[in-house]
């Protein structure tokens, strides 16, 4: 009797436990469904007039045109013209109101709003537009500004794009800049590479500052046209970008500051081409994991939960031994091992299914 009543126990223990983990890794998945803008900025009139449900409406459509802005790229974010509220709505999960006041006769709120991820991509495939998983980034840039007609190198201080760069952003963009320090050994590299400084990797400025993300934007300028030259060194792919803007008057803080934005712009589309949510891929992948490491377990299925490119995953075994996960993920495998490397995750693909150490 007393041991059957200790094997109860153990038994009721083990079973208590994979309920809360079951649970939560329920809730997880459907918290990871959604795409999610927070803090949304609304204000109205608050008169006779005032109707919460079109204040509300007109959250949903700033919000919706947000994730657009961070998941398509560039040339396709027009299509959120064509979509109507009704449609907005169709995709929204669910949203909650934040800090409500009146100030002034005027109602003022912030609110969050969750829309359905696999409803958005269905709905994009569907007009031949491939998503992108919005993943925030930091990347440690470079601005050289030099004038060739006087041969002159601007330094930090004296360079407009320097100055304004971090000045000029967008609620939808992933990337977050880090700058350079003023540095009078930085200008000495500078330079002594300036015949040579498109092809230059300036490895010992960027090292400094132990970003592995890193932009080169070289701004040659002169007699009114500005020379751009951008090479981007993001999650170990190499990208280019040139381009020339002329008329531009170095002393126009508006021409500079729509430069800005614009290179800004350019560099979320690359960013964005790496991270393409490609439903017609579907790799399935197994993954193991020793089923005495709840701790790892628990910190898999919350990664795995915010990788916008993982569609699908359930524990497809569970045993004394270990837990197999099936995976599906909408990308290549080398990919995939990219991220969980990122992530500090230890993977040996030695065998069929993969084990996590």
């Amino acid at each position: 009797m007393t041991i059957s009543k200790k094997i109860y126990n153990y038994l009721y223990i083990l079973f208590l436990v994979l309920i809360i983990v079951f649970s939560e890794f329920s809730t997880n998945f459907v918290k990871a469904k959604n795409f999610v803008i927070k803090d949304i900025e609304i204000q109205e009139k608050y008169d006779l007039d005032f109707d919460k449900i079109k204040v509300v409406d007109k959250a949903f459509k700033k919000a919706f045109e947000i994730l657009i802005s961070k998941i398509l790229q560039s040339e396709n974010r027009n299509i959120s013209k064509s979509i109507n509220i009704n449609q907005i709505k169709s995709f929204v999960e669910g949203f909650s109101l934040r800090e409500e006041k009146f100030v002034d006769d005027n109602y003022q709120a912030k609110i969050n709003v969750d829309f359905n991820k696999k409803d958005l991509i269905s709905y994009f495939n569907s007009k031949g537009i491939i998503t992108s998983s919005i993943n925030p980034i930091d990347v440690m840039i470079l601005p050289i500004l030099i004038d060739l007609k006087k041969n002159q190198i601007f330094s930090y201080s004296n360079n407009p794009f320097f100055l304004n760069w971090n000045l000029i952003n967008k609620k939808f963009h992933q990337i977050n800049y880090v700058l350079p320090n003023e540095d009078i050994e930085d200008f000495s590299i500078i330079r002594k590479n300036i015949s040579d400084i498109e092809n230059y990797n300036f490895n010992e400025i960027f090292n400094k500052y132990n970003l592995k993300n890193r932009i080169l934007l070289v701004l040659l300028n002169q007699d009114n046209n500005l020379k751009v030259f951008s090479k981007l060194n993001l999650e170990n792919s190499e990208m280019y970008i040139n381009k020339n803007l002329k008329d531009f008057n170095m002393k126009n803080l508006n021409q500079i500051n729509d430069a800005i934005l614009g290179l800004k712009n350019d560099y979320e589309n690359k960013w964005k081409s790496l991270n393409k949510i490609n439903t017609s891929i579907i790799l399935n992948i197994r993954l193991s994991i020793d089923s005495n490491n709840f701790l790892l377990s628990n910190n898999l299925e919350n990664y795995l939960n915010e990788v916008d490119l993982i569609s699908n995953y359930k524990i497809e075994d569970f045993n004394s031994k270990q837990i197999i996960y099936k995976i599906v993920f909408n990308s290549t495998p080398d990919k995939f091992l990219k991220i969980m490397e990122n992530a500090k995750f230890k993977v040996d693909t030695s065998k069929d299914i993969w084990k996590l150490q």
